[in-house]
């Protein structure tokens, strides 16, 4: 059989936690149609992996690039770390379903942010949207249960009622059946923070049905371990697979401090053992993102961002926040969040600095500066935040029942708003995880490829990504692991890893020797279990 790419004299690790092996891989069309010894074999362009791991594209189970793809469908900073496939809408945010104050909210905030045009309100029309710009990676989505709650009951309502759920139940089914891979949630963040775990229970019940996953950002850090109980909660009342969101940030929080193997993982197998199917996603980093947003209480974020800021104005209502927000805290002080992306007049000029060192340079108390910057900046003041020790990553990580994600966004170097800090994981996540855990013993060639490749396609159902093997998808990353580097890190300049040389999707070459090709072979992809 003529071949149109063949890769040869490559170490190939499929992506099933198998010993690597030596082979030549045939690729014709999209598909993967030989692995062995195609010496003698003919194509259109032949690939030396001498020296190199060819294994299946990177599957980022958890990553955050829904409208950044209908920005630039080149998904620039993904692609460079292998990454050939993203699942988005985690977190509880979707791009979809848009009507009511969700079509709103999207409407201001795509195009205010990124010059957008909002013409699709469902999954099917976000699909067709994504198609027609094209994308450089696969992409796959949840449905959000906080855009859900915004569509269904607005900003200003937080009780439920049986109708409210009806409604949203029906919402989850029409998602499902037009093709996600489940409901996320975001229990963290306003509006999904109102929801009693009923309410989550109900909405998992119909995505297990129609055979979706259960994706979680669990409720505030500082509320562990109640917060992981919760989700384990959820995942055997619905009976339904749970995939908890960044594990290490979510629950290794200072008081928690070298207690991931006695505490989090206890009641991770625990949990296991009794049946429940669970597992989580890591990113291979003691720095989290989030916003300021998340340091104001429940109570004052009713209604939305406007009635946040009239609150953080008024003096009484702020008084009555302080006491919450110590407490919030004693789990991640004020000096270790560092701020980026600030651009009111009075704070852009603070960008990369913590909110504590621009407490001490104002002579200002830190609680009420935080409350003045979300003022400034329109309640949107991204941060990242150290939050715990490689010790307990390095627990977790070894865990058989936690892969790799992001919790990234693609972005391209150019694009970084400002030429200010992001968050290192939007570039170097993958190449980190071969780089620093696999090259520095923590887990083995074939754990860590497993765990960033067939692991996650294991759990998402998709039988024809994340392995090498004859029939599937020719989603191939080929890299170098003594050669990759992250090159991205707080203190320079965004850049893509090197020892990445060559990324194809679907079988179309996307990097090049290290270049993007300008390729858009993605495909927005379905749950096949439904």
């Amino acid at each position: 059989m003529h071949m149109d790419i063949i890769i040869k004299n490559g170490r190939v690790v499929d992506g099933n936690a198998n010993p690597w092996f030596q082979a030549d891989i045939g690729i014709k069309g999209e598909k993967i149609v030989e692995v062995g010894d195609l010496s003698g074999t003919d194509s259109e362009k032949v690939i030396d992996a001498e020296g190199m791991v060819v294994s299946p594209g990177f599957i980022d189970i958890h990553n955050h690039s829904d409208v950044a793809l209908l920005v630039d469908g080149r998904a620039e900073s993904m692609v460079h770390q292998g990454v050939t496939t993203v699942i988005t809408g985690n977190c509880g945010n979707s791009p979809f379903p848009l009507i009511g104050d969700a079509l709103e909210d999207a409407v201001r905030s795509y195009g205010s942010q990124y010059d957008l045009e909002v013409d699709w309100t469902d999954m099917e029309g976000y699909e067709g949207r994504l198609l027609r710009q094209g994308i450089s990676v696969n992409a796959g989505v949840y449905v959000g249960h906080g855009t859900l709650r915004k569509a269904v009951m607005g900003r200003d309502r937080t009780e439920l009622t049986s109708a409210d759920l009806e409604e949203m139940k029906e919402l989850v089914g029409v998602a499902m059946a037009q093709g996600c891979f489940g409901i996320s949630t975001g229990l963290g963040y306003f509006p999904g923070m109102y929801a009693q775990t009923d309410e989550i229970v109900e909405l998992a019940k119909v995505a297990s049905r129609l055979g979706g996953v259960y994706s979680t950002h669990c409720r505030a850090t500082h509320t562990f371990p109640h917060n992981l109980m919760e989700a384990i909660e959820i995942g055997e009342r619905a009976e339904i697979p749970v995939q908890m969101a960044h594990i290490g940030s979510s629950t290794c929080q200072r008081l928690n401090w070298g207690r991931a193997r006695s505490v989090t993982l206890n009641l991770v197998d625990a949990a296991r053992a009794r049946g429940i199917d669970f597992t989580a996603d890591i990113y291979p980093y003691t720095i989290s993102g989030g916003g300021l947003m998340m340091y104001v209480p429940e109570w004052a974020q009713e209604g939305g961002t406007d009635r946040v800021l009239e609150r953080l104005k008024d003096l009484d209502a702020r008084k009555r926040m302080r006491a919450e927000v110590d407490e919030m805290v004693r789990h991640r002080g004020w000096s270790q969040l560092l701020l980026y992306k600030l651009s009111s007049e009075k704070y852009r000029c603070c960008t990369g600095k913590t909110v504590q060192e621009i407490a001490d340079a104002e002579g200002v108390d830190p609680f009420d500066l935080a409350c003045d910057i979300l003022i400034q900046e329109g309640g949107r003041v991204p941060f990242m935040g150290m939050f715990g020790i490689e010790e307990d990553i390095q627990a977790l990580m070894r865990h058989e029942a936690v892969m790799i994600g992001s919790d990234g966004t693609a972005m391209s170097p150019e694009g970084s708003p400002g030429g200010g800090p992001v968050h290192p994981r939007n570039y170097g996540t993958f190449a980190r995880v071969i780089e620093t855990y696999i090259c520095g013993g923590v887990l083995s060639l074939s754990q860590g490829v497993h765990k960033m490749t067939g692991m996650a396609a294991w759990r998402l159902g998709l039988r024809d990504r994340g392995v090498i093997a004859l029939g599937a998808y020719a989603d191939i990353t080929i890299f170098d692991p003594s050669l990759v580097r992250q090159k991205y890190t707080l203190t320079e300049a965004p850049g893509f890893p090197d020892g990445i040389p060559h990324v194809l999707v679907n079988g179309v070459l996307t990097i090049e020797d290290g270049e993007h090709t300008g390729a858009k072979a993605g495909k927005v992809l379905h749950n096949q279990r439904g």
